[in-house]
Protein backbone atom coordinates (compact mmCIF):
# COMPACT_ATOMS: atom_id res chain seq x y z
CA UNK A 1 0.00 0.00 0.00
CA UNK A 2 0.95 3.65 -0.12
CA UNK A 3 -0.19 6.93 1.39
CA UNK A 4 -0.27 9.90 -0.97
CA UNK A 5 -0.05 13.30 0.72
CA UNK A 6 2.79 15.44 -0.68
CA UNK A 7 2.33 17.28 -3.97
CA UNK A 8 4.70 19.21 -6.27
CA UNK A 9 3.60 22.47 -4.58
CA UNK A 10 2.48 21.17 -1.17
CA UNK A 11 4.92 19.62 1.28
CA UNK A 12 5.16 20.73 4.90
CA UNK A 13 1.92 22.71 4.52
CA UNK A 14 -0.51 19.86 3.88
CA UNK A 15 -3.43 22.32 3.79
CA UNK A 16 -2.07 23.49 0.44
CA UNK A 17 -2.93 20.15 -1.18
CA UNK A 18 -4.88 20.70 -4.40
CA UNK A 19 -5.72 17.15 -5.51
CA UNK A 20 -9.51 17.15 -5.67
CA UNK A 21 -12.14 14.47 -5.11
CA UNK A 22 -15.52 15.66 -6.34
CA UNK A 23 -18.77 13.78 -5.91
CA UNK A 24 -20.53 12.58 -9.03
CA UNK A 25 -23.52 10.44 -8.15
CA UNK A 26 -22.31 7.60 -5.97
CA UNK A 27 -18.66 8.12 -6.95
CA UNK A 28 -15.72 10.44 -6.35
CA UNK A 29 -13.84 11.78 -9.36
CA UNK A 30 -10.19 12.42 -8.45
CA UNK A 31 -7.83 14.77 -10.28
CA UNK A 32 -4.36 15.91 -9.29
CA UNK A 33 -0.72 15.02 -8.76
CA UNK A 34 1.25 13.61 -5.85
CA UNK A 35 5.03 13.61 -5.38
CA UNK A 36 7.60 11.57 -3.41
CA UNK A 37 5.14 8.77 -2.64
CA UNK A 38 6.69 5.69 -1.02
CA UNK A 39 5.53 2.48 -2.75
CA UNK A 40 3.67 4.65 -5.26
CA UNK A 41 4.48 2.58 -8.34
CA UNK A 42 4.12 -0.86 -6.72
CA UNK A 43 1.13 -0.41 -4.40
CA UNK A 44 -2.16 -2.23 -4.96
CA UNK A 45 -4.07 0.54 -3.21
CA UNK A 46 -3.27 4.05 -2.04
CA UNK A 47 -4.82 6.24 0.64
CA UNK A 48 -5.01 9.63 -1.07
CA UNK A 49 -5.30 12.91 0.86
CA UNK A 50 -7.78 14.96 -1.17
CA UNK A 51 -9.53 18.31 -1.17
CA UNK A 52 -13.24 17.49 -0.91
CA UNK A 53 -14.80 20.74 0.32
CA UNK A 54 -12.91 23.84 -0.76
CA UNK A 55 -15.71 26.13 0.45
CA UNK A 56 -15.41 24.98 4.08
CA UNK A 57 -14.39 27.94 6.27
CA UNK A 58 -12.05 25.82 8.41
CA UNK A 59 -9.09 24.74 6.29
CA UNK A 60 -8.65 21.70 8.55
CA UNK A 61 -12.08 20.41 7.53
CA UNK A 62 -11.62 20.70 3.79
CA UNK A 63 -9.82 17.38 3.32
CA UNK A 64 -10.59 13.68 3.24
CA UNK A 65 -8.70 10.42 2.92
CA UNK A 66 -9.93 8.22 0.08
CA UNK A 67 -8.78 4.70 -0.80
CA UNK A 68 -7.78 4.30 -4.44
CA UNK A 69 -7.17 0.96 -6.13
CA UNK A 70 -4.31 1.43 -8.57
CA UNK A 71 -5.81 -0.79 -11.27
CA UNK A 72 -8.53 1.78 -11.92
CA UNK A 73 -8.61 3.84 -15.10
CA UNK A 74 -7.05 7.28 -14.76
CA UNK A 75 -4.16 6.33 -12.48
CA UNK A 76 -0.52 6.81 -13.53
CA UNK A 77 2.69 6.27 -11.55
CA UNK A 78 6.23 7.21 -12.48
CA UNK A 79 9.16 5.88 -10.44
CA UNK A 80 11.58 8.59 -9.34
CA UNK A 81 15.21 7.76 -10.11
CA UNK A 82 18.65 8.98 -8.99
CA UNK A 83 17.74 9.54 -5.35
CA UNK A 84 20.51 10.51 -2.96
CA UNK A 85 19.67 7.63 -0.64
CA UNK A 86 17.09 4.99 0.39
CA UNK A 87 17.31 3.64 -3.13
CA UNK A 88 15.85 0.28 -2.10
CA UNK A 89 12.59 2.08 -1.34
CA UNK A 90 10.23 2.74 -4.24
CA UNK A 91 9.43 6.44 -4.60
CA UNK A 92 7.03 7.72 -7.23
CA UNK A 93 5.18 10.63 -8.75
CA UNK A 94 1.46 9.95 -9.13
CA UNK A 95 -1.15 11.38 -11.45
CA UNK A 96 -4.92 11.07 -11.20
CA UNK A 97 -6.95 12.00 -14.27
CA UNK A 98 -10.74 11.78 -13.89
CA UNK A 99 -10.22 8.66 -11.79
CA UNK A 100 -13.50 7.32 -10.41
CA UNK A 101 -13.82 5.49 -7.09
CA UNK A 102 -16.99 4.61 -5.14
CA UNK A 103 -17.99 6.85 -2.23
CA UNK A 104 -17.63 3.86 0.08
CA UNK A 105 -13.84 4.25 -0.38
CA UNK A 106 -13.93 7.30 1.91
CA UNK A 107 -11.97 6.64 5.09
CA UNK A 108 -14.10 7.55 8.11
CA UNK A 109 -17.72 8.48 8.51
CA UNK A 110 -17.65 12.05 7.16
CA UNK A 111 -15.49 13.92 4.67
CA UNK A 112 -14.05 16.49 7.07
CA UNK A 113 -11.98 13.99 9.04
CA UNK A 114 -9.00 13.79 6.66
CA UNK A 115 -6.71 16.31 8.35
CA UNK A 116 -7.19 14.88 11.85
CA UNK A 117 -6.70 11.36 10.47
CA UNK A 118 -3.45 12.49 8.89
CA UNK A 119 -2.15 14.01 12.12
CA UNK A 120 -3.03 10.78 13.91
CA UNK A 121 -0.97 8.84 11.38
CA UNK A 122 2.02 11.20 11.76
CA UNK A 123 1.96 10.78 15.55
CA UNK A 124 2.78 7.12 14.92
CA UNK A 125 4.85 7.02 11.74
CA UNK A 126 7.27 9.66 13.00
CA UNK A 127 8.28 7.18 15.69
CA UNK A 128 9.15 4.57 13.07
CA UNK A 129 11.24 7.16 11.21
CA UNK A 130 13.03 7.92 14.48
CA UNK A 131 13.78 4.21 14.79
CA UNK A 132 15.18 4.28 11.27
CA UNK A 133 17.54 7.12 12.24
CA UNK A 134 18.74 5.29 15.32
CA UNK A 135 19.28 2.12 13.30
CA UNK A 136 21.42 3.95 10.75
CA UNK A 137 23.46 5.54 13.53
CA UNK A 138 23.87 2.23 15.38
CA UNK A 139 25.02 0.49 12.21
CA UNK A 140 27.58 3.20 11.67
CA UNK A 141 28.85 3.00 15.24
CA UNK A 142 29.35 -0.75 14.97
CA UNK A 143 31.38 -0.28 11.80
CA UNK A 144 33.46 2.40 13.52
CA UNK A 145 34.18 0.17 16.53
CA UNK A 146 35.24 -2.72 14.33
CA UNK A 147 37.45 -0.52 12.17
CA UNK A 148 39.03 1.15 15.21
CA UNK A 149 40.18 -2.23 16.47
CA UNK A 150 41.58 -3.38 13.12
CA UNK A 151 43.10 -0.26 11.58
CA UNK A 152 46.64 0.48 12.75
CA UNK A 153 48.53 3.73 12.55
CA UNK A 154 51.81 4.65 14.22
CA UNK A 155 52.12 1.01 15.26
CA UNK A 156 48.85 0.81 17.23
CA UNK A 157 45.12 0.30 16.56
CA UNK A 158 43.53 3.70 16.08
CA UNK A 159 41.09 2.77 18.83
CA UNK A 160 43.94 3.18 21.32
CA UNK A 161 44.08 6.91 20.56
CA UNK A 162 42.12 9.20 22.86
CA UNK A 163 40.76 11.23 19.94
CA UNK A 164 39.04 8.13 18.49
CA UNK A 165 37.91 6.92 21.91
CA UNK A 166 36.17 10.22 22.60
CA UNK A 167 34.39 10.06 19.24
CA UNK A 168 33.12 6.52 19.96
CA UNK A 169 32.02 7.46 23.48
CA UNK A 170 30.13 10.49 22.24
CA UNK A 171 28.44 8.60 19.42
CA UNK A 172 27.33 5.78 21.71
CA UNK A 173 25.85 8.31 24.14
CA UNK A 174 24.01 10.25 21.43
CA UNK A 175 22.53 7.03 20.05
CA UNK A 176 21.41 5.80 23.46
CA UNK A 177 19.69 9.12 24.15
CA UNK A 178 17.92 9.04 20.77
CA UNK A 179 16.89 5.41 21.28
CA UNK A 180 15.39 6.05 24.69
CA UNK A 181 13.53 9.09 23.42
CA UNK A 182 11.78 7.18 20.65
CA UNK A 183 11.19 4.24 23.02
CA UNK A 184 9.33 6.68 25.29
CA UNK A 185 7.29 8.00 22.37
CA UNK A 186 6.43 4.45 21.32
CA UNK A 187 5.53 3.42 24.87
CA UNK A 188 3.19 6.39 25.17
CA UNK A 189 1.40 5.50 21.92
CA UNK A 190 1.07 1.88 23.07
CA UNK A 191 -0.73 3.11 26.19
CA UNK A 192 -2.91 5.60 24.36
CA UNK A 193 -1.03 8.68 25.53
CA UNK A 194 -0.50 10.58 22.30
CA UNK A 195 1.95 13.46 22.81
CA UNK A 196 2.94 15.25 19.58
CA UNK A 197 5.70 17.04 21.48
CA UNK A 198 7.50 13.84 22.50
CA UNK A 199 6.95 12.24 19.10
CA UNK A 200 8.40 15.28 17.34
CA UNK A 201 11.35 15.40 19.74
CA UNK A 202 12.12 11.76 19.02
CA UNK A 203 11.89 12.15 15.25
CA UNK A 204 13.88 15.39 15.04
CA UNK A 205 16.63 14.24 17.42
CA UNK A 206 17.03 10.81 15.82
CA UNK A 207 17.48 12.40 12.40
CA UNK A 208 20.04 14.86 13.66
CA UNK A 209 21.96 12.10 15.45
CA UNK A 210 21.90 9.84 12.39
CA UNK A 211 23.49 12.56 10.25
CA UNK A 212 25.96 13.56 12.97
CA UNK A 213 27.06 10.02 13.82
CA UNK A 214 27.54 8.80 10.27
CA UNK A 215 29.61 11.90 9.51
CA UNK A 216 31.92 10.94 12.37
CA UNK A 217 31.97 7.30 11.28
CA UNK A 218 33.12 8.31 7.82
CA UNK A 219 35.77 10.55 9.35
CA UNK A 220 37.13 7.67 11.42
CA UNK A 221 37.39 5.50 8.30
CA UNK A 222 39.16 8.23 6.37
CA UNK A 223 39.58 7.52 2.68
CA UNK A 224 38.18 4.00 3.04
CA UNK A 225 34.92 5.45 4.30
CA UNK A 226 34.63 7.33 1.04
CA UNK A 227 34.59 4.07 -0.93
CA UNK A 228 31.45 2.09 -1.62
CA UNK A 229 32.96 -1.20 -0.49
CA UNK A 230 32.79 -0.25 3.20
CA UNK A 231 29.09 0.62 3.09
CA UNK A 232 29.50 3.90 4.93
CA UNK A 233 28.75 6.11 1.95
CA UNK A 234 25.35 4.41 1.78
CA UNK A 235 24.68 5.14 5.46
CA UNK A 236 25.81 8.70 4.80
CA UNK A 237 23.29 9.06 1.97
CA UNK A 238 20.47 7.28 3.78
CA UNK A 239 20.76 9.29 7.00
CA UNK A 240 19.63 12.60 5.53
CA UNK A 241 16.13 11.47 4.62
CA UNK A 242 15.32 11.04 8.32
CA UNK A 243 15.49 14.82 8.66
CA UNK A 244 13.00 15.27 5.81
CA UNK A 245 10.43 12.49 5.56
CA UNK A 246 7.22 12.53 7.67
CA UNK A 247 7.80 16.17 8.53
CA UNK A 248 11.05 18.11 8.24
CA UNK A 249 13.13 18.83 11.32
CA UNK A 250 11.95 22.44 11.12
CA UNK A 251 8.31 21.31 11.28
CA UNK A 252 9.12 19.06 14.26
CA UNK A 253 10.65 22.02 16.10
CA UNK A 254 7.58 24.13 15.33
CA UNK A 255 5.34 21.42 16.81
CA UNK A 256 7.49 21.17 19.94
CA UNK A 257 7.45 24.94 20.44
CA UNK A 258 3.69 25.14 19.84
CA UNK A 259 3.06 22.41 22.42
CA UNK A 260 5.27 24.24 24.93
CA UNK A 261 3.84 27.70 24.34
CA UNK A 262 0.27 26.95 23.34
CA UNK A 263 -1.50 29.16 20.82
CA UNK A 264 -0.09 32.70 21.03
Amino acid sequence: MAMAITEPDAGSDVTSVRTTAKKNGDKYVINGNKMFITNGSIANFIVVFCLTNEAESSRHKRYSAIIVETNRKGFEAKTLKRKLGTRASDTAELRFVDMEVPQENLVGSVEEEGFLQLMGVFNRTRITVAAMGVGIAQGGLEKAIKYSKERKQFGSPIGSFQGIQFKLAEMATWIEAARNLYYKAGWMVDYGKIDPKITSMAKWYAGEIAVKVVDEVLQIHGGYGYLGEFGIERLYRDAKIVEIVEGTKEIEKMIIARELLGRL
